[in-house]
């Protein structure tokens, strides 16, 4: 695989002037940046993306921790978080945790070391405590409703849910007796 060392090599220019020349980032000759893009169209030239990351200092990963990632309750978050992603360019690791406090532990610190931009907690076997240390390090959002505010999170407010849906069973099904129960 051709890379940019051997494109600044056989082209004669530095590369610097190559990696300007082949993402059209700061001045390059017309003609330098015409050898250049010949040159790395002819050897079939493709960027690292990894390299490039580096560079920008960024990894565009997004660590989502899933308890288990066949639940369809988790299965739907995942899903909307996928959607979301995909427009904003994000890739999405997902992080089986299986609640091991360990596991999740080291999600964080795979955070610390920016292997993610910012993870999202579906699991809520990690303390806030834990959580709150951590959060120098990138966002991290909980999916339930934290004790302390300076945590971000996205919840359904379900309490509320459950009580309107019991108000429209009861309207609905006032002959019937029924119970409702929660996990």
């Amino acid at each position: 695989m051709t890379s940019l060392t051997d494109l600044s090599k056989l082209s004669g220019y530095s590369k610097a002037t190559v990696s300007r020349a082949l993402s059209g980032n700061g001045y390059v000759s017309p003609e330098a940046r015409t050898i250049i893009q010949d040159l790395a169209n002819e050897l079939d030239y493709t960027p690292n993306a990894i390299a490039q990351e580096l560079a920008a200092g960024t990894t565009k990963n997004i660590g989502v921790v899933l308890p288990y990632v066949k639940h369809p309750f988790f299965s739907q978050i995942l899903e909307g978080i996928l959607d979301k992603s995909f427009e904003t360019g994000y890739k999405i690791v997902i992080l089986p945790s299986n609640y091991d406090q360990n596991l999740e532990l080291q999600y964080l610190e795979q955070l610390r070391k920016k292997a993610f931009e910012a993870l999202i907690f579906t699991s809520r076997k990690i303390s806030e405590e834990t959580v709150l240390k951590y959060q120098k390090y990138g966002p991290i959002i909980l999916c339930h409703k934290p004790k302390t505010k300076t945590i971000s999170a996205s919840y359904a407010e379900r309490e509320i849910g459950y009580r309107d849906a019991f108000k429209w069973l009861k309207k609905k099904l006032y002959k019937y007796r029924f119970s409702i129960f929660t996990l």
